[in-house]
This record gives structure tokens, C-alpha cells and sequence, in this order.
């Protein structure tokens, strides 16, 4: 009986680490290369932090976001 509630009770902590893990990850866009890339990442909300990734050729804009504030815009999106 104490083996099958010990169980329960791993499991039931197990579900609770992956709920607070799934929430806390973010999103994360390549926005081409790394010119003016702080401002085409603010387009994805306050919480977004720009960065250039130089493993590519010339490097490339990356944009880390919080996926649940991220809404885009209404209509295309705009050339740069």
C-alpha cells in the first residue's frame, strides 16, 4: 500500500514540474541578418531580447519572446 501511494505521489509531482517547466519556456524567431535586429525584434512585445547568432554566415538576428504575449499583428507583415 505504501509503494502505490508513493507512486501517486511522484506522479502527481512529476505532472507539477512539467506544468511549471511548459510555462516558463519562450519562443524564439530568425529574423534574417543581423541588421537594426533589436528593432525588427521589438515588434514581439516587451519582454523580447535580441541577439545575434554569428555561427551562420554573417549572422543571424534572433528574437527570444514570451510565447503567451506575443500576438501578431493584423494584416501582412512589413517589408524590411
Amino acid at each position: 500500500m505504501a509503494q502505490a501511494k508513493f507512486s501517486v505521489v511522484l506522479l502527481i509531482v512529476f505532472l507539477i514540474i512539467f506544468a511549471l517547466v511548459d510555462d516558463s519556456m519562450g519562443c524564439q524567431a530568425s529574423l534574417g541578418d543581423c541588421r537594426i535586429c533589436a528593432v525588427k525584434c521589438s515588434a514581439y512585445g516587451k519582454g523580447a531580447e535580441a541577439h545575434c547568432d554569428y555561427r551562420y554566415d554573417g549572422g543571424a538576428c534572433i528574437c527570444d519572446f514570451p510565447c503567451k504575449e506575443y500576438k501578431p499583428p493584423p494584416g501582412s507583415p512589413p517589408k524590411l
